[in-house]
């Protein structure tokens, strides 16, 4: 399961429940949650851990995307996938001036 967050200025109805604007919900990763959280209706807060059939990969590549992530597809591997999310996560926490030495 994963986890998202209503980024929309109105109700989000997703599996017959209605989600207010800034609510999270847990859901599965679906193909249609993932086009949302594209076009920024839905934010996806967490992955979550050990899903299983493929949602892994799903999920680590909404996140990539979310983060900017150029070229970020289900065609990589897991592995390339974590690691530039690490990555673009970094740059990102840097971006405020708080970096780490």
């Amino acid at each position: 399961m994963a986890t998202y967050r209503n980024k929309s200025a109105a109700a989000h109805v997703d599996g017959g429940k209605v989600h207010a604007p800034g609510a999270e919900f847990e859901a599965e990763t679906t193909a249609n949650r993932q086009k949302l959280v594209k076009a920024g209706v839905l934010e996806l807060v967490d992955a979550g851990g050990g899903t299983r059939d493929g949602n892994d990969k799903a999920a680590l590549v909404a996140r990539a995307k979310e983060l900017g992530v150029p070229n970020a597809g289900a065609n990589w591997g897991e592995e390339k996938l974590k690691q530039a999310i690490a990555e673009a996560e970094k740059l990102a926490g840097g971006a405020d001036g708080a970096g780490q030495d």
